[in-house]
């Protein structure tokens, strides 16, 4: 049903005979499945019990997932005898299931290109070069995926790059930390003038630690209205949980502040 706003009444559109009582009475059940990239903005009325009111997320694939998409979506494929699956799937990191077989197309698109009318195999080095390609969902929504900046960008700063390695180690093998009872710190302030290199060593501990990395400027998350900032960097954190390993840097992190306090 629709108001004269022309906005859908859920509570009004929700079919009497879909409820448990009356499924019984009849042959068969009925299950009503909906989707949505945006949970937040659904309708709370279609959250209560006997609606929709279990959440199922389906999360960013890791390596072995991404792993055993590639080989499903390349099961009628011709490739090479040692065809790596698993340095792909590592090369891949952001990419949801969508991303991959544009990733599969894109490569089979390049063999195409190269056989002209020689027959041969799509080799690893195609789907390599078919990643540059296709940019991740993650990235399109503010997701940068891993760096491409490593410590040889960044240049010098041994005694810090000495601080961060542990924390990436512990990043890259969790269950290390979980055997020693090691607490992982979570929080870092880097502070120097501007142009000293800041997010450039942000982004290298990412790419060292093979983590997905959210860039945030500080103006971009104070909004006009009371509690609007909060929810911002509320739905930030969210992501980045839902992504882990994820790394979150702030850029001009007052603002951040500001947006508490006030």
């Amino acid at each position: 049903m629709v108001d004269g706003n022309g906005l859908l009444h859920p509570r009004e559109y929700w079919c009497d005979g879909s409820d448990a009582d009356s499924s019984r009475k009849k042959p068969g059940y009925v299950i009503v499945i909906g989707a949505t990239n945006k949970p937040d903005v659904v309708d709370q009325t279609l959250q209560r019990p006997e609606r929709f009111d279990r959440e199922i997320y389906l999360g960013v694939p890791d390596v072995k997932s991404r792993k055993q998409i590639l080989m499903m979506l390349s099961r009628k494929l011709r490739l090479e005898g040692q065809f790596d699956f698993l340095k792909i799937a590592r090369a891949t990191p952001g990419f949801l299931g969508a991303d991959l077989k544009a990733l599969v197309n894109n490569a089979g698109y390049l063999a195409m290109k190269r056989i002209i009318n020689k027959r041969r195999a799509q080799y690893c080095s195609e789907v390599k070069e078919a990643t540059k390609l296709v940019q991740p969902s993650l990235r399109r929504e503010g997701f940068s995926s891993i760096p491409d900046v490593t410590w040889d960008n960044v240049g010098g700063l041994y005694s810090l790059r000495k601080e961060f390695h542990r924390y990436i180690r512990c990043i890259k093998s969790p269950e290390d930390c979980d055997l020693f009872g090691v607490r992982m710190q979570d929080g870092f302030l880097l502070f120097g003038p501007p142009g000293c290199g800041k997010t450039l060593i942000a982004k290298a501990v990412a790419h060292e630690a093979g983590a997905n990395f959210i860039h945030i400027k500080g103006p971009d998350i104070l909004k006009k209205y009371v509690g609007d900032s909060e929810s911002e960097i509320r739905k930030i954190f969210n992501r980045a949980r839902t992504n882990a390993p994820c790394i979150v840097f702030f850029d001009e992190v007052k603002f951040v502040s500001n947006a508490f306090y006030k």
